[in-house]
């Protein structure tokens, strides 16, 4: 079957459905970040990367809900990699699309060429780091820290970063720069989501640190356990000592205003407050 990627109701009902789903279920993570979608068209004075910005985003939490399982696998598919990978497949030759994912993915290429860029490598990065995520799902695989990285790199840096700057109309090439802010929100989500991903069979605790924290399997079926407590620490120090890498960094790009105000209220300012409030608990431990 093949829709109209043109109608723009069933891509508002899309996002509409996601926005809601995500305000009911982590709005403490997300409440803000929507916020900043919904003005960053004006405080930019670019609707079409504003409605750029928003469908993009509704498209990728939406494929990342169902690897997750907090959105329905659709009919059709064998499991969750064979959906991501169906995607992949389709992001290398959006013609013909066959679902609502389809339709808001094709729409969101259209939008782009309106501002004359493309998110074809990007988007690509982002799903195919979906699908090591799929892949390894309910199965408490622990891997090696440069395996584990370079997913999290397609995803947090090459992936979103390098999506974020053709939105300013800035040069991708500059996500290098900003890879310090991009691994501190990496591990800003490893310690808001250490339960849910682990319930959900994710370890994103790599076998050097499993070692160094003796972190066993008893400790993988208990996110409040000595030995993780002592991880999420560790992992909160570092999340700041990036931070603190970034502002070193961040000259180096020559940003506009609003990106520096995008970065510092969107990405460094919820990482920090998370990594603050792990220090002070263990602290007062």
């Amino acid at each position: 079957m093949i829709l109209d990627i043109g109608d723009t109701k069933n891509h508002n009902k899309l996002r509409s459905r996601v926005f809601k789903h995500m305000l009911k279920t982590r709005g403490w993570k997300y409440r803000a970040f929507l916020n900043y979608l919904r003005f960053f068209k004006y405080i930019a004075f670019a609707p079409t990367r504003g409605k750029f910005l928003e469908s993009y985003y509704v498209l990728m939490r939406f494929l990342d809900d169902i690897v997750d399982g907090d959105a329905p696998l659709p009919q059709g598919y064998k499991n969750e990699s064979d959906y991501i990978s169906k995607k992949i497949d389709f992001s290398k030759n959006p013609i013909n699309p066959n679902d609502e994912v389809d339709c808001l993915m094709l729409f969101c290429f259209n939008l782009a060429k309106k501002f004359e860029e493309e998110f074809k490598e990007e988007t690509q990065d982002i799903l195919n780091s979906l699908l090591f995520d799929a892949n390894r799902r309910g199965k408490m695989m622990i891997f090696p820290k440069k395996e584990l990285m370079h997913h999290f790199h397609l995803l947090d840096i090459r992936g979103t970063i390098k999506a974020t700057l053709k939105i300013f109309k800035d040069d991708p090439a500059k996500y290098t720069i900003l890879e310090p802010l991009g691994i501190a929100c990496r591990y800003q989500y490893d310690i808001e989501d250490i339960e849910t991903d682990l319930a959900a069979g994710y370890v994103n605790i790599s076998q050097e640190e499993c070692s160094q924290f003796s972190i066993v399997k008893e400790d993988l079926n208990n996110p409040f356990s000595l030995n993780i407590r002592k991880w999420l620490f560790q992992r909160a120090q570092d999340g700041l000592q990036l931070l603190e890498e970034h502002h070193r960094r961040l000259p180096e790009g020559n940003f506009s205003a609003l990106e520096k105000w995008t970065f510092s209220l969107v990405y460094e300012y919820p990482a920090r407050k998370v990594f603050n409030k792990i220090i002070l608990q263990t602290d007062n431990s």
